[in-house]
């Protein structure tokens, strides 16, 4: 009962968000958090740093995605100390891929790819997983199961994008193609669903001029595909369906990006197919092998021993400074400006 209680709550907060999301971070509004003045102009005017909803979203999801994996593994007996330290190891190992990826791909400096660093989490896991077990066996944790610990992982990267790709919205990037062009059965399926971004400092405005135009929304359609797949990953954990578990979140979150692909309109290399088509094709096709092949022995999950977790303050605190961090590393917009002026109103 416990456990169809917890899917269900998480699901209608999930709805409930995308439903918001969906009508409000198109909208110019919703771009820039605030302003920080850094330098004072000659004009008494401040140059500002602005810090943006994108980087609020990004460091959302990613800390979601971290606390989603950190109560799963807990479930299963794994201590929240390894799975933080686990965590801790991919995100500073793919934060920074997350540009360098883009900037091969896509030509672009200032920008990220949460695609490219999910990629090279997914080859590495499998084998530090299975290979890395003896090393993180220890008294509190005696056993790493190696397909419900990759299973936990699938589904915490799903619900953890779900959320994060919100931030895609709010800058306007990672968007659709045109109803205008785009062909006769996306047309029709989009005809009433499409969104509209606002705002010349949106990338949608700046990059391809689409400012004001019926799109076709991938970015939400990604968040609803990868939120489904996620809550039917962990409702397959919980009932102890650990293959599937792990393979229902892969083929929902990288075949979903082969398919996405063919729907966008934003620049994403100049061959005629897509490097992450490619990635999401080696993904699904890896980490399915993986399903397949490794042992997928388990204990009952203990949900209550998960939930449980987030009592204790230094797993609050260290996922609070994380998001942190990666508000800061994510939230400085490097494309755009601000000039600020002050001045007194009550005298």
């Amino acid at each position: 009962m416990m456990n169809t209680v917890f899917v269900a709550c998480l699901a209608l907060g999930i709805a409930a968000l995308f439903r918001w999301a969906f009508k409000t971070l198109p909208n110019e509004r919703w771009q820039m958090i605030a302003s920080v003045p850094v330098c004072k102009r000659e004009d008494g005017a401040w140059e500002g740093l602005n810090l943006t909803f994108y980087g609020f979203f990004s460091a959302t999801g990613t800390v979601f995605g971290i606390a989603a994996a950190v109560l799963l593994l807990a479930t299963i007996g794994v201590s929240p100390a390894v799975g933080l330290a686990f965590a801790a190891a991919m995100v500073a190992g793919c934060v920074p891929l997350s540009r360098a990826v883009a900037a091969i791909v896509e030509e672009k400096q200032n920008t990220f790819t949460i695609a490219g660093a999910a990629f090279m989490a997914s080859i590495l896991l499998p084998p530090l997983v299975w290979f890395g077990e003896p090393v993180l066996r220890t008294a509190s944790n005696p056993k790493m199961y190696a397909i419900p610990v990759l299973a936990a992982i699938a589904i915490a990267y799903s619900l953890g994008e779900a959320i994060g790709r919100l931030a895609c919205i709010s800058f306007g990037c990672c968007y659709g193609l045109p109803l205008r062009d785009a062909s006769s059965l996306p047309a029709r399926l989009f005809s009433h669903h499409y969104m509209i971004f606002h705002g010349s400092t949106k990338k949608v405005a700046y990059a391809s001029g689409l400012e004001n135009q019926p799109l076709i929304p991938v970015q939400a359609l990604t968040s609803i595909v990868f939120g489904i797949s996620g809550v039917l990953g962990l409702s397959l954990f919980l009932a102890r369906q650990w293959r599937l578990a792990m393979i229902v979140p892969v083929f929902g979150t990288w075949g979903w990006r082969a398919i996405a692909e063919t729907l966008r309109a934003d620049h994403r290399g100049d061959a005629k197919s897509s490097w992450y088509q490619a990635m999401s094709i080696v993904a699904v096709a890896y980490l399915s092998l993986a399903a397949l092949a490794l042992p997928a022995s388990g204990p009952v999950p203990n949900l209550g021993r998960g939930l449980s977790q987030f009592r204790f303050l230094p797993v609050v605190l260290s996922l609070q400074a994380l998001w942190v961090c990666l508000f800061l590393y994510y939230g400085r917009s490097r494309v755009t400006g601000a000039v600020l002026s002050f001045h007194v109103t009550v005298t």
